[in-house]
């Protein structure tokens, strides 16, 4: 991996995530597995699976793979696991940007994303 992945990387960090997460999969055997297919550093497999880890149980994150993996993450968890999935990883994601944001960096443009993927599928806020 030389700099961002591109879609069939991020596809493949998403794969092998889920199979940690589900426990199919040992995450020092699935981070080097990564490391040597798509050349990802073993810290950064271990970020993603954290991350996606997070989404799906709704808890905070306090790193990600970047925007465009978060945003990745989102829009699979939500065509795999529909619009209730969405909603917990999206709360995950708000309380992500939450946390960056009050260490002095804010992060509009994926509070945007996710507020785009709100109305796409169609998730209103409970007020």
């Amino acid at each position: 991996m030389t700099g961002k992945p591109d879609e069939s990387e991020y596809e493949k960090l998403y794969l092998v995530a889920r199979l940690v997460y589900n426990g199919e999969i040992e995450a020092d055997k699935a981070s080097a597995k990564l490391s040597g297919i798509i050349g990802s550093p073993d810290v950064y497999n271990k970020v993603i699976f954290a991350m996606y880890a997070g989404m799906k149980n709704g808890r905070v994150f306090q790193h990600s793979g970047g925007d465009e993996s978060v945003v990745y993450f989102l829009r699979r968890i939500a065509q795999d696991d529909g619009p209730e999935a969405l909603e917990k990883a999206l709360n995950a994601v708000y309380g992500y940007t939450g946390f960056k944001g009050s260490v002095g960096c804010p992060m509009p443009e994926l509070e945007d994303a996710c507020d785009a993927l709100k109305v796409i599928y169609g998730i209103h806020n409970a007020e």
